[in-house]
Parts: structure tokens; C-alpha cells; sequence
């Protein structure tokens, strides 16, 4: 795989941003590609948060509520913090997510029980936080603002660690429809791509 360049990051970011609602404001105080960043961030995160809040009603599995359920406080917070970030460079963010995210939640609204467990996994859990962390990871790596570059830089060990919390939950059977059984003390969880542990090259494609 190719690594990000400037170019690419804005592409990403750019790509995620113009399938959403949200438009750019007072842009010439930062970046664009920041800018583009916060939003797709931003709209990254309401996802997540509306994702988790219809698996805590709708998830049959013990375990895909209780990942559920910590999304929703750790997006929740990192929200306001993209919120006071956007506020302070007077950027402008979407107030709901983009398009394919907003087709995955009318997606888990018709789906209750183990189907709703499948979708969630695959589509909120596994490939969203694939997404964010690459996103993440490189504004981490390419964003021209000092205080941008910090947040992309705190957030991304958490989403490592979602990602590889999905990678595990979806690894298990209850992606089938059965029970999702917990991983045997002592073995590590899959390694997240943006890891710190991990080169940068090992990111997945979309």
C-alpha cells in the first residue's frame, strides 16, 4: 500500500466531508485540509454516537451492547471536544453524518436481534473506525495546525483500540447470529492499523 501523502489526506478528508451535510465556514483561519478534517471528524462521530445509541436498544448480544455502550461515551466526548476545536478556528461542522453512514443507520432502524448485532459490527464498529483511524492517523502525521495535529494525535490510541475492540467482536461467531464468546485471557487482541505498534503501510484499503 501506498502511504498518505498531503494530497491523499485532503482527498480522504475531502471525499468523507462532501458526502455529508456540513460546509466549510470562515475556512482561511486554518487549513483547508484541517478544516475538511474537523468536519469529517465530526461527522465521523455523530455516527457513532446515533450508531451506538440504536445498539443499546436493538443488539441481542451482552457483549455487542456493552461495546455499544462505551462508544457512546468515549464519541460523545471526543464530540464535544471536535465542537470546541471547530468553535475556536470558527470552522463550521455538519450536523448529522454523511451519506453512507446515515444509509447504515436506516439500515440498523429495520433490524433488531442478531441481524442488527451483524450490520452493527461489520458496518459501525469494524469498517467506521477503520476509516477514522486512517483518517486520524494521518492528520496526526500531516495537519499544518499545532492544536490539530495534538487532537488527532490523543484520539487516535482510543480508536486503535476500537478498532481492535470491532476486530475482536466481529472475529467471533455472533456475526453469524450465535454467541459472542470472550477472547481467552492472555491473548492479545488484533493489532489496530493505526497502532502505534503497527508501520502505517499495514492499513487496509477501502
Amino acid at each position: 500500500m501506498k502511504p498518505f501523502t498531503k494530497t491523499s489526506f485532503a482527498a480522504l478528508a475531502a471525499a468523507v466531508v462532501l458526502a455529508g451535510a456540513g460546509s466549510l465556514s470562515h475556512a482561511a483561519e486554518l487549513d483547508a485540509s484541517d478544516a475538511r478534517f474537523l468536519q469529517a471528524a465530526s461527522g465521523s462521530g455523530i455516527f457513532e454516537v446515533q450508531a451506538a445509541e440504536l445498539a443499546g436498544k436493538r443488539a441481542k448480544d451482552a457483549q455487542v451492547r456493552a461495546f455499544a455502550a462505551k462508544m457512546l461515551e468515549q464519541h460523545t466526548a471526543v464530540n464535544k471536544e471536535i465542537q470546541a476545536l471547530a468553535a475556536a478556528k470558527n470552522i463550521s461542522l455538519p450536523d448529522s453524518p454523511a451519506e453512507p453512514d446515515r444509509a447504515t443507520l436506516h439500515e440498523l432502524r429495520e433490524k433488531t436481534g442478531a441481524e442488527f448485532d451483524q450490520v452493527y459490527i461489520k458496518k459501525a464498529a469494524v469498517d467506521a473506525h477503520a476509516t477514522a483511524n486512517r483518517l486520524f492517523e494521518t492528520a496526526a502525521k500531516e495537519s499544518e495546525d499545532a492544536q490539530v495535529r495534538d487532537f488527532a494525535t490523543r484520539t487516535l490510541p482510543m480508536l486503535s483500540d476500537h478498532y481492535a475492540m470491532s476486530r475482536a467482536l466481529g472475529s467471533e461467531p455472533a456475526v453469524n447470529g450465535d454467541k459472542i464468546h470472550p477472547a481467552p485471557k492472555g491473548e492479545a487482541p488484533p493489532v489496530s492499523p493505526a497502532s502505534r505498534a503497527a508501520p502505517a503501510s499495514v492499513v487496509p484499503e477501502k
